[in-house]
């Protein structure tokens, strides 16, 4: 296996062009939130409009997240703090909409596979990349923030990656180099950077804690006939 990094909308629509399975990494906050629904037994709709969330049908619940803030009129924002908490039930349809990560799924779309990715599932994702099926080329895509690089999204690629390196795939130069970035990037710096710190200001600030934790959420959500659903690993 080839395992390459990517960023932004521009990287997923390359990568899928180029026929590489796509993991969407948006660790502040739409992967992590989608994992945490995805182990609840919900199906995730991923949608790019708060309009098509808002109007989607047969949603059961709506999460919508504009500049980290909730959409006005959804059932939650984009937390997976909020969502972990919540009695959404088994087999519940959720309708997704955050500023970023549900973009780059959109332009990932024609992969042979989009999986979504963050520091709460990184072995799994990688596990389930390394096991049953082969998969020859792998692109992890840090979302970044409108079109900026993001630490955060760096570091989970970057753990993803160094993954994949220990159970056996190839690195091209750029992902190296994002494992090398995340193994010397102190947790501190991730709680303090741009990304956290309008969290905080938002009174999110609650949810560094569970985006930033290592393999906690051991599934693997993937998008499947237009909805996020899971692998669980024990």
């Amino acid at each position: 296996m080839m395992a390459a990094y990517a960023a932004g909308e521009k990287g997923a629509s390359r990568a899928a062009r180029d026929g590489a399975v796509v993991v969407v990494v948006d660790a502040y906050r739409a992967s992590t939130t989608i994992a945490v629904l995805v182990r609840k037994g919900a199906r995730v709709v991923p949608v790019a409009s708060i309009e098509e969330a808002a109007t989607y049908p047969g949603a059961d619940y709506r999460i919508g997240e504009r500049g980290s803030a909730k959409v006005k009129g959804f059932d939650f924002g984009n937390s997976p703090t909020e969502i972990g908490e919540a009695a959404i039930p088994d087999g519940a349809t959720v309708v997704l909409s955050s500023t970023n990560g549900t973009r780059i799924v959109e332009a990932a779309r024609g992969a042979p596979a989009i999986l979504a990715g963050a520091f709460v599932n990184a072995h799994a994702v990688a596990d389930f990349l390394t096991s049953g099926a082969s998969v020859p080329r792998v692109a992890v895509v840090g979302c970044g923030w409108e079109g900026h690089r993001a630490s955060e999204d760096e570091s989970a690629s970057g753990a993803i990656l160094d993954r994949l390196r220990d159970l056996g795939a190839t690195l091209d130069d750029r992902a190296e180099r994002i494992v090398k970035a995340h193994q010397k990037r102190p947790e501190n710096s991730l709680r303090t950077n741009t990304a956290a710190r309008r969290l905080k200001r938002l009174e999110y600030g609650h949810d560094l804690d569970v985006c930033l934790a290592l393999n906690t959420v051991p599934v693997t959500p993937q998008l499947l006939d237009g909805a996020f659903v899971g692998v669980r690993y024990q």
